[in-house]
């Protein structure tokens, strides 16, 4: 007896994997998805609203002659915000992970992974999610929340509303500008308007040459200078006679060396400043402070769009490898101690590029970059396992 070998025609066609970004497995998923997460950020803005809330209450519901109800209403919504856009990766994270860990226990990984789709094929519900709470994230972190506290303000509602009144000229400061050091008291504006002016300028040897004093100071945005209104100018040095000169009835300009915009803001943490507030002060740096906190605020705006993604992915490749078809403490609590490491990274690297120790660039990038490195390691890694 012989056997002939089969037809070409006889053989089983292969079915070919095609990618479905709406079918009914990402539907279901990005569902469950959503589900947690606005599970998880309701728990987490309660939370953050108690412990924001309760030490200012007094202040929040006698704010303005209005109502108590109307006052705890309006300060909940406009902190909102501010609360809740840095826990929006991690919020991600957990969400994703949360998720996974449900499906692994009630067998459907199982079942997904015996219909032949392997995580990487399984992206589409996690890139979604990251595509939607990507620019929410930046929206809520970088438009709604400075327009919340400009609110707040105009409403005089809170802490931070009577910390950064902008009616109230600040107690007396030092500023050192790039001509000399300033001692002055500021009326915010805008425009800036300083009050009690002392300017002490120096030599290259660091030796006092000048002091230009004045009750009134304002900037002249065409010639770039300063008026000192009624000014009294000290000028020698070491070794000279002192020579004092009141100016009662005149002005004198003087180029301060400090940016007016700078002023007005002065005082106001940055994530509390508009996007276009933050691009100016960002390329001003060394006219009376340093531009790291702002080019920093602008990196983690700008990464924003891709960081609740990055975890999402994060969540699921970790999950797929640690957890794919049982659910042990152990392998959980791994899982979520990458996440909250991500999220704790990040964090101190706002604290590195702030102060400069770290470029915004890198401060901003690195826990995406890392992010996004670990998780195409775990697919690569996933898909290769024997």
């Amino acid at each position: 007896m012989t056997f002939s070998p089969a037809s070409p025609a006889a053989e089983t066609p292969r079915k070919r994997f095609r990618l479905a970004p709406f079918g009914l497995y990402t539907r279901f998923i990005l569902v469950a998805y959503l589900r947690n997460f606005a599970i998880i950020a309701s728990v987490l803005l309660s939370v953050a609203l108690t412990i924001d809330l309760w030490p200012q209450m007094d202040a929040v519901v006698n704010a303005g002659g209005h109502s108590p109800a109307r006052n705890l209403l309006v300060f909940c919504l406009l902190r909102i915000p501010g609360l809740m856009a840095p826990l929006m990766p991690f919020t991600t994270f957990l969400a994703v992970w949360l998720t996974e860990m449900a499906h692994t226990r009630s067998g459907e990984r199982l079942f997904v992974a015996n219909a032949g789709r392997s995580p990487l094929k399984s992206l589409c519900p996690v890139v979604l999610l990251g595509l939607l709470v990507g620019p929410g994230t930046f929206v809520l972190d970088g438009c709604l929340g400075p327009a919340a506290i400009t609110e707040q303000m105009r409403e005089h509602i809170g802490r931070d509303a009577q910390r950064l009144d902008r009616n109230q000229s600040s107690d007396t400061v030092w500023i050192e500008g790039s001509k000399g050091l300033i001692s002055t008291r500021i009326a915010y504006g805008p425009p800036a308007v300083l009050h009690d002016l002392s300017f002490y300028r120096f030599d290259p040897n660091f030796q006092l040459v000048e002091i230009d004093m004045a009750p009134t100071a304002r900037y002249d945005r065409a010639s770039g200078l300063w008026h000192l209104i009624k000014p009294s100018t000290w000028s020698g040095d070491a070794f000279s006679p002192t020579q004092v000169t009141p100016l009662p009835d005149a002005e004198i300009t003087r180029d301060l060396g400090i940016f007016p915009l700078w002023l007005s803001v002065y005082g106001i943490e940055v994530q509390y400043l508009p996007i276009h507030t933050l691009r100016i002060l960002a390329r001003h740096g060394g006219e009376g402070y340093d531009a790291a906190p702002y080019k920093t605020r602008l990196a983690f705006l700008y990464a924003a769009f891709v960081l609740p993604g990055i975890m999402a992915l994060l969540a699921y490749v970790l999950s797929a490898a640690l957890i794919p078809y049982t659910v042990t403490a152990n392998r959980a609590a791994k899982v979520l101690a990458w996440g909250y490491g991500a999220h704790a990274t990040g964090r101190v690297c706002v604290l590195l590029g702030q102060t400069g120790v770290i470029p915004a660039w890198l401060a901003g990038g690195f826990v995406p970059c890392a992010g996004l490195a670990v998780v195409a390691y775990t697919l690569w890694k996933t898909e290769h396992a024997d």
